[in-house]
């Protein structure tokens, strides 16, 4: 390999998927700027240490991320990451940025909230209430920080779907996703169950009594407590 190559050889495991994370990254960093051309794929899978079956695939990967246009006679062309919102182009910017980008990706989703309160309010059924409240039963019988977790997750897809508006569960999965598998590094925001528990009952009642002034303050309350949880745990578990 060469040793002043500023691409670092990806992990054999799961190859095509650190290749992408590789080049991107490279971009995010201004190795690569907008407009220039990524090196030839022979001259890459050698900076890389990978063959070109995979290099391929990598490449593909970024494509599909937007982050680089293949054109006929000229090879692999950077794309402008900004101008982008494929939530793995986003992942890459929270693994790149860390804590300042996550706390951005936080205040929208932390701005989506009134507006999921007060519509889950105005739009609820008997029966979204049953589901909600089962939902709630479930974060309570959470016996982990992982398990708590992924109950509030489903909490929050029974939240938005009371809400009736498949845009806006549409704009909170794509927060979500930006996360790109990195969510166990916010797991340590869910170790103290009393302050996740007692917001979400907040929400669960505003929402039973259809009070739509109150869901909205107890849904944004609770995602701007648990946004600094997260924050933290994120900062802690990556050494920051």
């Amino acid at each position: 390999m060469n040793q002043s190559s500023p691409l670092q050889p990806p992990d054999r495991q799961r190859v095509d998927e650190q290749i992408a994370a590789t080049i991107a990254d490279a971009i995010l960093d201004g190795v690569f700027p907008p407009g220039s051309t990524l090196p030839p794929e022979r001259e890459l899978a050698e900076q890389l240490d990978v063959n070109r079956t995979s290099l391929r695939q990598g490449l593909a990967r970024l494509q599909q991320m937007g982050l680089i246009e293949a054109r006929h006679g000229s090879g692999n062309v950077v794309r402008d990451p900004e101008g982008l919102t494929h939530p793995a182009v986003v992942e890459a910017l929270v693994r790149k940025l860390g804590p300042e980008f996550l706390v951005e990706l936080l205040e929208i989703r932390a701005a989506l909230g009134p507006l999921i309160g007060r519509l889950a309010a105005g739009r609820s059924t008997p029966k979204d209430v049953e589901a909600l409240r089962a939902a709630l039963a479930t974060v309570q019988e959470a016996d982990s920080a992982v398990a708590r977790q992924a109950a509030d997750l489903a909490y929050f897809h029974v939240l938005i779907h009371t809400s009736r508006n498949r845009a806006l569960g549409l704009l909170y999965r794509w927060v979500e996703h930006a996360f790109g598998g990195r969510e166990h590094e916010l797991t340590g925001a869910y170790e103290d169950a009393g302050p996740v528990l007692a917001d979400l009952r907040a929400i669960t009642e505003a929402v039973a009594a259809r009070d739509a002034s109150a869901a909205a303050e107890a849904v944004e309350t609770y995602l701007n407590a648990s946004a600094l949880r997260m924050v933290v745990a994120y900062t802690k578990n990556n050494g920051d």
